[in-house]
């Protein structure tokens, strides 16, 4: 499991409805929680502390909650298209500035698309989530610097 996909479950844990998220992936085995709750991490340390001291550096970025609200989130609930069409240029891409309203992506559902647009402005940070993934309503798709 490579860093940039802990750094996605990071936000996504850091941005989503729930408190805890436990991942296994090649042998590998993460949990990583929300809300204060120091006496759960402490539970998986011993069976996997590789792990968790490659997470450690990692689980400090939370403490840039002022940068975390700025995010553009999902619509409504369906599957997620950075582009307009298979093969088509995506909307936006990282590092590329956007002005409140402006289109950034759609979500699909049964056939019917809705725009996402962007709810602020700003820099396109990072894009969370992959084209093509099922998502929810309110969940974050882009971070904005």
């Amino acid at each position: 499991m490579d860093l940039t996909h802990v750094r996605r479950l990071i936000d996504l844990v850091a941005h989503a409805p729930v408190t805890e998220l436990e991942v296994e992936e090649g042998g590998c085995r993460i949990r990583i929680t929300h809300g204060g709750g120091a006496q759960p991490a402490a539970t998986p340390a011993p069976a996997t502390a590789a792990v968790d001291i490659g997470i450690a550096p990692v689980a400090a970025a939370p403490a840039a909650a002022p940068v975390a609200d700025a995010v553009i989130a999902a619509p409504s609930y369906g599957v997620f298209h950075l582009s307009p069409s298979p093969g088509a240029a995506p909307y936006v891409t990282v590092g590329q500035d956007v002005a409140v309203g402006q289109e950034v992506g759609l979500v699909e559902a049964m056939k019917v698309f809705n725009a996402v647009r962007a709810t602020q402005a700003g820099k396109i940070a990072a894009v969370l989530v992959e084209d093509g993934t099922e998502v929810e309503a309110g969940t974050p798709l882009f971070r904005l610097a």
